[in-house]
């Protein structure tokens, strides 16, 4: 039997057409499916990339207040300690150096000195006193008027500049001083400061 054009055709159609037309739906319905599956993988990936990035800003904004809290607290500190330094300190030293350049005032201190420490060392240890170079007119003839009774063999008394102001005592030979001089400004510093810091710093410090 003679096949005519459309019987080729059709049978083109049915054999190859057909199968290649469902092939190609086919890999077209494949491809949406994973352009689909791309697009919601990628929008997921998206999502959970905002929500890291939303975290680490939190994190970081969290870690740069906390720094922010940390650098105002020790500038205030800083602050604290300057002004505190420049305020307590040379008005202790300025008040006790006015005090102790009173010669009537060291004069009774040094006569209290010696008598407590009569009693408590008694005569046996010469006491030693480093008094300031500029005060050794006046307090020489002191000393000399003052104990003329007594015998001066228990007391050695040195003027020198390396005394700015006050007095340093303690027992000759050994090298060791009282400090009523800069250790009273440090000792009084230290009573002061934190008056100072309650009076001056309260809200700060709350």
């Amino acid at each position: 039997m003679t096949k005519t054009l459309g019987d080729i055709t059709a049978e083109l159609t049915e054999k190859v057409l057909s199968p290649a037309k469902n092939e190609a739906e086919k890999i077209i319905s494949d491809a949406h499916a994973e352009s689909e599956k791309i697009i919601t993988e990628a929008g997921s990936e998206a999502v959970k990339l905002e929500e890291q990035a939303k975290k680490e800003a939190e994190d970081t904004r969290r870690q740069m207040d906390a720094d922010l809290a940390i650098a105002a607290s020790n500038f205030i500190i800083k602050v604290q300690e300057k002004l505190e330094g420049a305020i307590v300190e040379p008005t202790v030293s300025k008040e006790i150096k006015s005090t102790l350049d009173n010669e009537k005032f060291m004069e009774k201190i040094i006569e209290i000195l010696v008598t407590e420490f009569g009693k408590n060392r008694g005569d046996e240890h010469r006491i030693e006193f480093l008094l300031p170079e500029d005060k050794k007119t006046q307090l020489q003839k002191w000393f000399l008027e003052r104990f003329r009774e007594k015998s001066l063999s228990h007391l050695v008394v040195h003027f020198t500049d390396k005394v700015s102001f006050g007095l340093k005592m303690g027992i000759e030979g050994t090298g060791s001083h009282f400090n009523f001089s800069e250790g009273l400004v440090e000792v009084f510093s230290e009573f002061c400061s934190p008056r100072f810091r309650k009076y001056f710093f309260t809200e700060e410090e709350k």
